[in-house]
């Protein structure tokens, strides 16, 4: 059976970028331009920060050399949003196809959005019952409304060509070089992680939550099962 799912993830053996990720969704972009089907990518990409189409500076709280001295790259990306960071511990997720196999509709780029936050707070509401999804400059899935919430998921897409790039990323657990450095999305509020902290086996903790998001994205984008 083909599979329209894919799984990279960055080790000390096998490096896995940001940038080999937005290069990968691109052939895949390409594919798609061609008629070929889509893919579903998730990856757990080595450290980084990224910058999105207003490269908002003011969301860096240290220096270039200061994130580099601590392995952590920054980068410019092709997306919407501020300053996020990325890494070990959580799932990016996009869902390169286009914007019509998706959702029916050329023009659906709410419907994307929707769905894909669904889908995270499908699986994310055996931890946090009361999670919800905000829009605006509190973009993405956070843990309860009103001002104790906190954001575990970040959400940022761009259309090239009517399909669909970037995605989404969730918080699985936490590592020192998480979030160290930035103002998340220009916002003061607190980061939130999926795990809870007293995890002993983060690997398989960690899988389980990618069969999850896997599970609930599926029922709402079946062109990729």
């Amino acid at each position: 059976m083909v599979s329209y799912i894919e799984i990279h993830r960055h080790s000390a053996e096998s490096r896995w970028s940001y940038g080999d990720l937005e290069r990968r969704q691109s052939v895949v972009r390409e594919g798609v331009l061609r008629g070929e089907p889509g893919r579903l990518i998730f990856s757990e990409v080595a450290p980084v920060v990224t910058l999105g189409f207003r490269k908002t500076e003011e969301d860096l709280l240290i220096d270039r050399a200061d994130f580099a001295r601590q392995g952590i790259e920054v980068l410019e990306v092709t997306r919407g949003g501020r300053a996020t960071y990325h890494g070990p511990g959580q799932w990016v997720i996009f869902p390169v196809d286009s914007l019509e196999r998706l959702t029916g509709d050329r023009r659906g780029v709410r419907k994307v959005v929707d769905l894909l936050l669904e889908s995270v707070l499908e699986a994310a509401r055996v931890r946090y019952p009361h999670a919800e999804a905000r829009d605006g400059r509190e973009a993405g899935a956070w843990t309860e409304p009103g001002r104790k919430g906190a954001k575990f998921a970040a959400l940022g897409i761009r259309i090239v060509d009517g399909v669909v790039q970037h995605g989404v990323s969730v918080n699985i657990f936490p590592t020192p070089e998480s979030f160290a450095g930035i103002r998340p999305c220009g916002l003061e509020s607190a980061v939130a992680f999926l795990a809870a902290e007293a995890t002993e086996d983060r690997e398989a903790t960690f899988l389980d939550w990618r069969v999850r998001l896997e599970s609930a994205l599926l029922t709402r984008f079946p062109g990729f099962a």
